[in-house]
C-alpha cells in the first residue's frame, strides 16, 4: 500500500488547501446544508410512504436514487465556477444489521432491492464536496406502524444502541467545540489540570464509557478522524493516507476484553469454556513502523482550524456469552432471502489499464470525466442523472436503467484491472468466544485479506490470539447477526468563526422515539451532563452553530411524479 501523495504535494494539498480560511468554510457549509437538506428530504419521503400512508411505499433503490439525485441538483445550484463537486457519500440505507453499503440500483432484483417493514432500524448515510471539502452524515431511524401517533417507543436492544450512539456522537461534539475553549473542557476528563486538551485518548475513554453504560459495544470502522481536502476516509484501506489524525475502534480493542474474561494459567494458556488449553503469545502484538503517521494512533491533540468527522456505530451486547463483534462482506451472499450486489465503487487513478471491452472503455471514460476520487454509482454516469423534475420521469427512469444495464458489461473488466474498487456492504455478527478459542495456529502474514483491505496496523483483527482475517473469515457460519445505529456528524474548528457543526444536529434532527433501561452512571454521567449543560447556554458557556436546510421550494418534485 503506498502513500498516493508525494512529499512535494505535501504543503500545497495537506496545508495551504486545508487552511480554515472564509472562503473555505463557505464551501464546508454549503456542502453541510446540503447534506441536512437531502436527509430531511429522505427522511420526509420515507414518512409519507411508510407512517402516513400516503402512497406505497418506496422500495430501498427508488430512495437511493431519489436522495442521491436531489443531492446533485442542489450541489449544482451554487460556486457555479467550482468544477469538481459532486456526491462524496452514495446515500444508503442500511437496514438493522447492515453496517455500510447498500444502495441498490433500480435495475437489481426484488431480492437485492427491499422495502422495510415495521421495527426495523434504518441508517441513512449520505455525503457531498465543494471542490473536496466534504461533508459527510448518518442518522439513525425507526420505522414504525402507519398513522400519525405510533403506539408506543421502540423497546429492547435495539432501542439500547440507538441511545447509546446518538450519545456518544453529540457528545464528541462538545469536546471537539471544548478545542476552542480549553477553559471549558471538564476537570473531570484531565489527568494533568495544567496541560488542558483534548485528546485522542480522551474520546475513547468518553466513548467506550458511555457504550458500556448502555450494555453496548463500539463496532469496528467506527472513528473521530481528521479530515481534509479530497481526504475523507472514502478510500480507507485502498491507499494510505499521510499524517492520519484521528481515532479507531477495531476487533483489536475488543480482544483486549476478552482476554480478561477468560482465565489465565501462570504458563500463559487460556482455559476456554470446554476446558482446553490454548496458548497465547503475551508479546504478540502489532509493531508497525510508522514514518508517514499513516497507521492511526490516540496520540494526538485536536487544534482549532481542523474539521472532524465523528462516526460511532453501536450494537447491543450478547449478556449470555462474551464474544467478538465483527463485520461480514456480504459480497453475493443470501441472508434471510436478501442478495447482497456492490453497487458503489471508487475509482483506483493511481492505476492504468488498457481495456479490451468497448462498454468497459466508454465506462471508463465517463467516470474519469464525471467523477472524482470519491465513491460512485453506475447511475451516476448516466446522461439522464441528476433527475430533470421538469421532464417526463417514466422516461429518464427508463433510460437510466438502460444505461445503468449497458454499463454492467463493462464493469467487471474494471474491476479485474483494479481500476474500480467495489464497496463492500458490510453486516454486523456477533461471535461466541468459545468459537473463536477452537481456531487452530494462525497463517501469519498469508492470513491477511486482501479482498477486504483495512487501515494500515489493522490487518491483523486479534494479534493476542494470532487470528488473522481469513481465519475469522471461517467463523462467520457461527455468527449471529446484530442490529448497529449509527450516527455521523461533521465538525469544523475555526478560531474566528467557532464551532461549526456541518451536519447533523438536535435542532434538525431529534432521534427516534426509544426507551432504553439503561442510564448513564458514575464519572461518566457527570461528564455527560456538564458537557451537555456547556451547549445550553451561549454566554458562558460553548456555542455551536448548526447548518440549517435550504429552501427547496422549486427542487424535489422528483417523488411526487414518480408515485403518478
Amino acid at each position: 500500500m503506498a502513500l498516493q501523495i508525494s512529499p512535494k504535494d505535501t504543503d500545497l494539498l495537506l496545508k495551504q488547501k486545508n487552511v480554515l480560511s472564509a472562503d473555505v468554510l463557505d464551501k464546508y457549509r454549503y456542502a453541510g446544508e446540503v447534506t441536512q437538506t437531502c436527509l430531511q428530504y429522505i427522511i420526509s419521503l420515507i414518512n409519507d410512504s411508510y407512517h402516513l400512508g400516503k402512497h406505497e411505499p418506496y422500495s430501498a433503490a427508488e430512495l437511493c436514487l431519489l436522495g442521491d439525485s436531489f443531492m446533485q441538483t442542489l450541489i449544482n445550484g451554487k460556486f457555479k465556477k467550482v468544477i469538481e463537486k459532486s456526491i462524496a457519500q452514495p446515500v444508503t440505507l442500511d437496514v438493522n444489521d447492515l453496517v455500510v453499503g447498500y444502495s441498490p440500483e433500480l435495475t437489481d432484483d426484488e431480492k437485492t432491492n427491499l422495502t422495510f417493514k415495521v421495527g426495523d432500524i434504518v441508517t441513512i448515510n449520505l455525503g457531498c464536496h465543494i471542490d473536496g471539502y466534504t461533508s459527510n452524515l448518518a442518522h439513525t431511524i425507526v420505522i414504525f406502524p402507519s398513522g400519525l401517533t405510533p403506539p408506543g417507543p421502540l423497546l429492547g436492544e435495539s432501542s439500547d444502541a440507538i441511545v447509546a450512539s446518538y450519545l456518544a456522537n453529540e457528545t464528541i461534539v462538545t469536546l471537539l467545540a471544548c478545542a476552542l475553549k480549553t477553559e471549558k473542557i471538564p476537570n473531570s476528563l484531565l489527568n494533568d489540570k495544567s496541560n488542558r486538551q483534548i485528546t485522542g485518548s480522551i474520546i475513547r475513554n468518553v466513548v467506550n464509557a458511555i457504550a458500556e453504560s448502555f450494555n453496548c459495544t463500539v463496532v469496528p470502522t467506527s472513528k473521530v478522524r481528521r479530515i481534509r481536502r479530497f481526504l475523507a476516509g472514502q478510500a480507507e484501506g485502498v491507499v494510505a493516507e499521510r499524517d492520519f489524525k484521528g481515532v479507531v475502534w477495531s476487533e483489536i480493542d475488543q480482544e483486549k476484553e476478552l482476554l480478561k474474561r477468560c482465565n489465565f494459567t501462570e504458563d500463559g494458556e487460556i482455559i476456554s469454556n470446554s476446558n482446553e488449553l490454548i496458548t497465547i503469545d503475551q508479546n504478540k502484538g502489532r509493531s508497525i513502523d510508522n514514518p508517514d503517521k499513516a497507521i492511526p494512533t490516540d496520540d494526538f491533540v485536536i487544534l482549532p482550524g481542523e474539521v472532524y468527522m465523528i462516526d460511532i456505530k453501536m450494537a447491543p451486547i450478547n449478556k449470555d456469552e462474551p464474544g467478538l463483534y465483527t463485520l461480514e462482506s456480504l459480497d453475493g451472499k443470501t441472508k434471510e432471502g436478501f442478495n447482497a450486489k456492490h453497487s458503489i465503487f471508487i475509482r483506483d487513478v493511481s492505476m492504468s489499464e488498457q481495456l479490451k471491452l468497448r462498454n468497459s472503455r466508454r465506462l471508463l471514460s465517463l467516470v474519469d470525466k464525471h467523477q472524482s476520487v470519491y465513491p460512485f454509482k453506475l447511475s451516476y454516469v448516466s446522461e439522464n442523472f441528476p433527475l430533470n423534475s421538469k421532464g417526463n420521469l417514466i422516461e429518464q427512469l427508463n433510460h437510466i436503467e438502460k444505461d445503468v444495464n449497458i454499463f454492467k458489461f463493462g464493469l467487471n473488466e474494471c474491476i479485474n484491472k483494479q481500476l474500480f474498487v467495489s464497496k463492500a456492504i458490510l453486516s454486523c455478527k456477533f461471535i461466541p468466544l468459545k468459537e473463536i478459542l477452537k481456531v487452530p495456529t494462525s497463517t501469519g502474514i498469508n492470513g491477511y485479506d486482501a479482498a477486504n483491505p483495512t487501515l494500515p496496523g489493522m490487518e491483523l483483527p486479534l494479534p493476542k490470539l494470532g487470528i488473522t482475517s481469513l481465519k475469522l473469515k471461517t467463523l462467520f457460519k457461527y455468527g449471529k447477526r446484530t442490529v448497529v445505529s449509527r450516527y455521523v456528524s461533521t465538525v469544523a474548528l475555526s478560531n474566528e468563526v467557532g464551532c461549526v457543526r456541518l451536519s447533523g444536529g438536535n435542532k434538525l434532527f431529534t432521534p427516534s422515539w426509544v426507551h432504553t433501561n439503561y442510564q448513564l452512571q458514575g464519572s461518566i454521567a457527570e461528564i455527560v451532563n456538564e458537557l451537555s449543560a456547556l451547549t445550553q447556554d451561549e454566554r458562558f458557556g460553548i456555542k455551536i452553530d448548526e447548518c440549517n436546510v435550504l429552501d427547496i421550494s422549486n427542487v424535489g418534485e422528483e417523488a411526487n411524479d414518480m408515485e403518478e
